[in-house]
Parts: structure tokens; sequence; C-alpha cells
């Protein structure tokens, strides 16, 4: 019973460990956000919070939007704040059907 426990807690030790490791960028029309946080940043100040964030994985959320200039900003950014990151996944959201872009 001891060695379970004991197991229990290397593994959630090991799943914090692993979480700090990863981040998800989410690219909007105008502005960014990590992970959960509904602060809007931009390019500068986004560059600036991935300083102070250690990982190694990235998601980058584009939404539908977004234009290929903010997209690239985004890889500047993470050049420039952690030029080590091992793997960045692309995943896409919003809908061209009824487009509420802005810049369109």
């Amino acid at each position: 019973m001891r060695y379970i426990l004991v197991l229990v807690f290397l593994l959630a030790i090991s799943g914090k460990v692993l979480a700090d490791e990863s981040v998800t960028i989410f690219v909007k029309e105008s502005s960014y956000s990590i992970n959960s946080s509904d602060e809007e940043l931009n390019s500068t100040e986004l560059e600036s919070k991935l300083k102070q964030i250690k990982f190694s994985l990235v998601t980058l959320g584009v939404d539908y939007c977004a234009g290929p200039v903010m997209v690239a900003e985004v890889y500047v950014a993470l050049s420039n704040a952690n030029p080590s990151v091992k793997d960045v996944q692309l995943k896409t959201s919003g809908s061209h059907e009824e487009s509420k872009c802005k810049n369109v």
C-alpha cells in the first residue's frame, strides 16, 4: 500500500512538471493570449510573457480571422523568448461561413 501511495505521489509531481513544459498561444485577429488567460496581448507583451514561462512545447490556436503577419509575429516572439522550443503544433478555429472578421 505504501508503494502505491509513493507511486501516486511521484506521478502527481511529474504531471505538474510536464504541465509547465507546454504552452498554448491563441492567435486572434488583432491580439494574442496565453493558455486560459483572458488578457489580450500585443506581440511585444507576448514575447515578454513568454520569457517568464518555462516551456518546450507550443500549441498555436490560430483563429480563422488571424492574418499571416499575426502568425509570423508569434514565431518571432517564440524564437526570441525560447529558442530551444522542440515542437510547435498548429490548431485552427473559427469558420468562414459566417465571417465576423473585421479586416475583411
